[in-house]
């Protein structure tokens, strides 16, 4: 994470805010795309965690699994915008597709993505979004960045 004071934080702040309302403008894409990298390059070097292409926090956010059928609402884990975690007891095997309606406070109707089971351990399954549409997944971006802001010091 930034030290406290890094004036990157105050900038991170402000486009996640505006990521998870009216979307960011085409100027300020190439910034926040510089400021996530930077913010997930440092979250890899104190975690250890080189291979992390995408920021990830924990939060809980309501899907609903609706493809390959309409299984239950789940409550996420994890959230990133490469994918999320959540735990579910049915059967679902590593490389099977899924459709999920995934409810926002910041989006009057659901964001509908598919995604693939990457892992599955025990009850806790991970899987990685396949259609993602730019505001859709900067929106989870600031819900992520906004979560990670919230838990650091300062």
């Amino acid at each position: 994470m930034f030290l406290p004071d890094d004036p990157r934080i105050d900038e991170l702040g402000r486009l996640a805010a505006q990521a998870t309302t009216a979307g960011l403008r085409d100027q300020d894409r190439p910034r926040w795309r510089q400021l996530v990298e930077q913010l997930l390059g440092s979250i890899n070097q104190a975690d250890g965690h080189a291979n992390r292409r995408d920021l990830r926090a924990f939060a809980e956010l309501t899907v609903d699994l609706i493809a390959p059928e309409e299984i239950a609402s789940l409550v996420t884990t994890t959230v990133g915008a490469g994918g999320l975690s959540l735990v579910i007891k049915e059967p679902i095997e590593v490389g099977a597709l899924l459709g999920f309606s995934i409810k926002l406070d910041q989006r009057p109707v659901p964001l509908f993505c598919r995604a693939k089971v990457v892992w599955r351990h025990g009850d806790l399954l991970g899987a990685a979004f396949i259609d993602l549409f730019q505001n859709d997944r900067e929106m989870l971006e600031g819900v992520v960045v906004k979560a990670l802001l919230a838990e650091s010091p300062g």
